[in-house]
């Protein structure tokens, strides 16, 4: 059957983890290029494993790949941010403490600055579940018997939406100048063991 695309989306601002992030709506292009990501981290596993490092478990396998797919759709679908920090340092480059507490000036929108967001494992659990969880539960509703509409061939699947929960305290301005403390978290996802190589 051939369907006709309609005009994709304009991007919209979303919440997360108390700044606001600019998605642009997930195509079947994005999820393209995300499976090929997928496909790149298992075949680094496979060639880390073939230089004597420990095999991976099939599970783990899926969700490494899953991660690689979430990370490459958060990263081609934000677009931009408002409300992120980063810890502002001193002079030393040592953290700034007013009162005893770190403060945070605002980071600017970049891929470099977005890479550095992502290399928190909280800060992926939230893109995630504000950016690619919720298009995830639509094509689900979409493919269920009677609703009348078949799902998109995405290719997306458990292993790509873990569905973290987690918890954000508000940020309380630490300082004037555009600072502020930390946001905090609640939950963490799950620290992956290190695996060891069999190379001496």
């Amino acid at each position: 059957m051939l369907i006709a695309n309609r005009a994709a989306p304009a991007p919209a601002w979303t919440p997360v983890m108390g700044a606001e992030v600019l998605f642009a709506p997930i195509t079947r292009t994005m999820l393209i290029r995300a499976r090929r990501a997928a496909r790149a981290a298992s075949q680094a596993e496979l060639a880390e494993m073939v230089d004597g490092a420990e095999p991976m478990s099939a599970i783990d396998m899926i969700e490494e790949m899953g991660d690689a797919m979430t990370r490459a759709l958060i990263l081609e679908g934000a677009k931009d941010w408002r409300d992120v920090f980063v810890t502002a340092t001193g002079e030393d480059g040592a953290p700034l403490l007013v009162a005893g507490e770190p403060v945070f000036d605002l980071l600017p929108f970049s891929a470099e600055n977005l890479a550095l967001v992502l290399s928190d494992p909280l800060a992926v659990d939230a893109f995630e579940e504000a950016y690619v969880t919720p298009f995830v539960m639509r094509e689900r509703q979409r493919a269920e018997p009677g609703n009348g509409s078949a799902a998109s061939p995405s290719g997306i699947g458990e292993a790509a939406t873990r569905g973290s929960a987690f918890a954000i305290s508000p940020a309380k301005p630490a300082r004037a100048g555009g600072a502020r403390r930390a946001p905090t978290s609640s939950r963490s996802r799950r620290a992956k063991p290190k695996r060891t190589s069999g190379a001496s």
